[in-house]
């Protein structure tokens, strides 16, 4: 898994994305983390800091999916309830991934983004443009 920072056509931010997991279920959950993650990298990352030492860190997520993190390593990512499909109400999509694992990607987001925005600014400065 590997986060990278991207953008919308006519957008002027980056946004966080995995790019190189093939399963489509899992792309988007994972994508979801990220997402909701965004701009709360220092939350998420001290709720994995606690989860790791022994408090379940329960509920998080905000907009795509709903995140539980264990002191057993465990990190639930599943679909939030308000985007699921009539099909999917019974048995939410959801994967697991260990601490490790979420903490490396929201730390190459930030890795990502911030390359992201320093080489936007280069290309403006060889550009002669401003902010």
């Amino acid at each position: 898994m590997r986060a990278i920072a991207t953008s919308i056509p006519g957008f002027d931010s980056a946004m966080a994305a995995v790019d190189d997991e093939p399963d489509p279920v899992r792309r988007m959950l994972l994508n979801g983390f990220l997402a909701d993650s965004e701009g709360n990298e220092d939350l998420h990352l001290a709720a994995l800091d606690r989860a790791e030492a022994g408090t379940p860190e329960l509920n998080w997520g905000d907009h795509y999916v709903d995140i539980d993190m264990y002191p057993d390593g465990r990190v639930v990512i599943a679909k939030t309830e308000g985007l699921l499909e009539d099909d999917e109400q019974d048995n939410p999509p959801q994967i697991t991934i260990t601490i490790g694992e979420a903490r490396k990607l929201i730390l190459d987001w930030i890795d990502a983004r911030d390359r992201w925005y320093a080489e936007r600014e280069a290309q403006r400065a060889a550009a002669g443009q401003s902010k």
